[in-house]
């Protein structure tokens, strides 16, 4: 038996300027928010279909002043609660049949290592 996918892969080229927002402009142009009895919902503009979101050079946006990658603790937070905090209606928002694939260079002086970022428990 073989499963068939429908799915779209959507590059984001990370620099040392990416922020959340620049996310959120994704999911705007590729998803669409649905109100649910469970909620508010974002996923795929096409029913049953995926969203593969491919992070290209994942580990190289700058550290705030407080040393935090900003898009990472948002990847993060999403990966690890399935959703996000909305702040402009204070809403929860659940991802459906999105996924992330990342891709990062050996750290160097332009690039930081966040791998245990993403391992910590």
């Amino acid at each position: 038996m073989f499963l068939y996918l429908d799915f779209e892969v959507v590059g984001l080229n990370f620099s040392s300027a990416t922020t959340p927002e620049l996310m959120l402009k994704t999911f705007d142009h590729y998803c669409e928010y649905r109100k649910t009895p469970n909620g508010l919902v974002l996923s795929p503009i096409q029913l049953n279909s995926w969203i593969i979101i491919f992070c290209d050079e994942i580990n190289l946006p700058d550290e705030d002043k407080y040393g935090t990658q900003r898009v990472i603790s948002f990847i993060r937070q999403i990966l690890e609660h399935g959703g996000f905090y909305r702040t402009s209606d204070q809403q929860w928002v659940k991802l459906e049949r999105l996924q992330f694939v990342g891709a990062c260079n050996p750290p160097t002086v332009k690039y930081y290592y966040f791998i245990d970022f993403f391992n910590e428990e």
